[in-house]
């Protein structure tokens, strides 16, 4: 068995992480939303970065379709049609055996997301619809927890790290979800794996920044697409009259004076 110096060597002589962020990833906990194309390649990711505590939530089961970007599966899973966040949780477990994995085989909606939240430090969106969200940023804003959405269609996809109190969530860049069957899919344009795995890397590397406590505090959503070779990032401001973040924003002043104490004199 490796020690955890022998692990992590390159992370220790990592300027951007060293000892100090190594061991605030080992006391971290992440809930990914979706054990599929980005959730594997988070969760996968994370669980090699060394981040204490995994929470999986998925409702879903691998099929054949799944197995050209969803990392965590192979041939055995689709013949099986294998539970995907208990597959996921074999997996990680398989490759780092320190990090704590929960597998829930659940849909996420409005009775449980707030359970779920619950004791980690940040979401990660790797879902297939707007619904949820917009549902993961109303209650991530509500509790002042990060999470980061991202999304990938075709051959495009898009990331942005959402900061309540901090910087827009993403009722700021958009108020309402689009209406159901107004945007394109991966079941009605395709995906491209490797697109997925770029935008799961992104996703990924904000995360380790938001855990290790490195700035992070970008307002743009970046816009990627690998197969045209294009990268826009988008600024975005918070929106002044945000149905969710005016109603949120006296809540996380209070959790932040709770947590740091008051700043008058």
């Amino acid at each position: 068995m490796s020690s955890e110096k022998d692990r992590f060597q390159r992370h220790l002589v990592l300027p951007e992480i060293g000892a100090a962020g190594q061991q605030k990833l080992a006391a971290s906990a992440a809930l990914i939303v979706g054990c599929g194309g980005l959730g594997g390649f988070q969760a996968e990711l994370l669980a090699r970065a060394g981040v204490g505590r995994l929470r999986l939530a998925d409702r879903d089961r691998v099929d054949w379709s799944n197995l050209p970007r969803q990392i965590l599966y192979d041939e055995r899973d689709a013949a099986a049609h294998a539970v995907k966040a208990e597959r996921a949780a074999a997996r990680l477990h398989a490759i780092n055996s320190a990090v704590v994995v929960e597998a829930h085989e659940i849909d996420v909606f409005a009775g449980n997301i707030e359970a779920l939240i619950d004791g980690v430090d940040l979401v990660l969106d790797a879902t297939d619809n707007f619904e949820t969200r917009y549902l993961i940023n109303d209650v991530c804003v509500k509790h002042g927890r990060p999470w980061i959405y991202g999304g990938v269609v075709g051959t495009s996809g898009m990331v942005m790290l959402v900061l309540p109190g901090v910087g827009p969530c993403l009722r700021c860049l958009l108020p309402q979800p689009p209406a159901p069957g107004a945007a394109p899919t991966t079941a009605t344009a395709g995906v491209l794996n490797a697109a997925v795995a770029i935008v799961a890397a992104w996703q990924t590397t904000l995360a380790l920044r938001v855990l290790t406590g490195a700035p992070a505090e970008e307002r743009c959503l970046i816009s990627i697409d690998p197969w045209q070779g294009s990268f826009r990032a988008l600024h975005v401001k918070r929106a002044e009259h945000c149905p969710c973040c005016v109603e949120h924003d006296f809540v996380f002043l209070q959790n932040r004076v709770r947590q740091f104490g008051s700043s008058e004199a």
